[in-house]
């Protein structure tokens, strides 16, 4: 009997020695950049500052003997004065049999497609938000599309196919807690069920087309607003993409008709981008409106800006000054929103 217990506890042991022996290693990398924003705007003073954006990422690769390769990847930012994790990732590449990926903080393959025009810096309307005085801010997100079913996640992403001069990808993503954002290890499934498609065609020629869907089956767990009907939540976007020599010009157009009767959102989005050796300059325009739930006005946001990058061996300027005006249906004059940023990155 004293045998069997110590065959028994030797066996545990080196199970336990096993186990604590499949460490991975890490490879830290990161970045270090110094910032400087300011804005004006008719209702408030607007302001100005400078900041420090020094990013650390975190990465692991490596090859399993069937051939199947696995990356794991974790940012951590300071952007907003607090150090958080804002990307994390799991992936399995299975060969021929595609790609399983776990995104439980961003990285889906819907949220990769939500504004794909080229900037040579952000977005028209991502320099920054004012609050106009009723909740909503200035800013216009139209990159609203694959935000329910970014975080907490699984994905697959079938392989690659080329046919007369075209690369086809498709993914399909999976998400139990759509709309909850990050699911913590063992976590509870909480919210609605969410998923999402995404098909794109990049062609030889330099034409690339692509186009999502994403929908939310209410299932009434994150409950509904009084008067307001539960229904489903569905998000469509396409765009079009082309690049010929040093210029490059995108269009994009996305709707959502949001969950259990919320606020339905249309944005259009445009711009052309010109890059010569270390230097690109862009242009870019969108238009967002939100259709109001219950009383609330529909509102517009008009955002358009011009954006420049030059690098110069491991340094890189960037610069974008932008202008957001926001009008309410029903209601004289608007919320302006002009913002002026540079930032001067580092590479060492």
């Amino acid at each position: 009997m004293n045998k069997l217990k110590l065959v028994g506890l030797s066996a545990l042991a080196g199970s336990l020695a096993m186990t604590s022996a499949n460490a991975v290693d890490y490879v830290l990398a990161g970045d270090a950049a110094m910032a400087y924003a300011g804005e004006t705007a008719n209702t408030s003073t607007g302001g100005e500052g400078f900041s420090l954006d020094t990013s650390l990422y975190f990465d692991a690769a490596g090859s399993l003997d069937n051939g199947w390769d696995v990356s794991f990847s974790m940012d951590f930012d300071n952007e907003s004065g607090t150090v958080s994790n804002t990307s994390t990732q799991g992936a399995v590449t299975m060969g021929s049999m595609g790609t399983i990926q776990i995104n439980q903080i961003g990285g889906s393959a819907t949220n990769a497609i939500d504004d794909v025009t080229p900037s040579a810096w952000e977005e028209a309307y991502g320099m920054g938000a004012l609050a106009d005085g009723t909740g909503h801010n200035v800013g216009g997100d139209a990159g609203f599309f694959g935000s329910s079913t970014n975080s907490g996640s699984i994905q697959y992403t079938a392989p690659a196919f080329e046919t007369a001069g075209a690369t086809v990808t498709a993914s399909i993503v999976y998400d139990p807690n759509a709309n909850i954002g990050t699911t913590s290890f063992n976590g509870t499934n909480t919210g609605e069920t969410g998923m999402g498609y995404v098909l794109k065609v990049a062609h030889e020629s330099g034409l690339e087309l692509g186009a999502g869907l994403e929908t939310v089956e209410s299932d009434n767990n994150t409950g509904t607003a009084a008067g307001r009907e539960s229904k489903d939540e569905e998000s469509v976007t396409g765009y079009a993409k082309y690049a010929f020599g040093p210029i490059s010009v995108g269009y994009q157009q996305s709707y959502q008709d949001s969950l259990d009767g919320k606020a339905d959102y249309e944005a259009t989005m445009y711009s052309i981008a010109y890059t010569s050796g270390d230097m690109s300059v862009s242009f870019g325009d969108t238009e967002t409106i939100t259709k109001g739930a219950s009383a609330t006005a529909e509102r517009t946001t008009d955002a358009d800006a011009i954006a420049i990058s030059y690098s110069m061996g491991s340094m890189t300027i960037q610069a974008q000054r932008s202008e957001q005006t926001r009008t309410v249906a029903g209601t004289a004059g608007g919320t302006d929103l002009d913002e002026t940023g540079i930032k001067v990155s580092f590479a060492f």
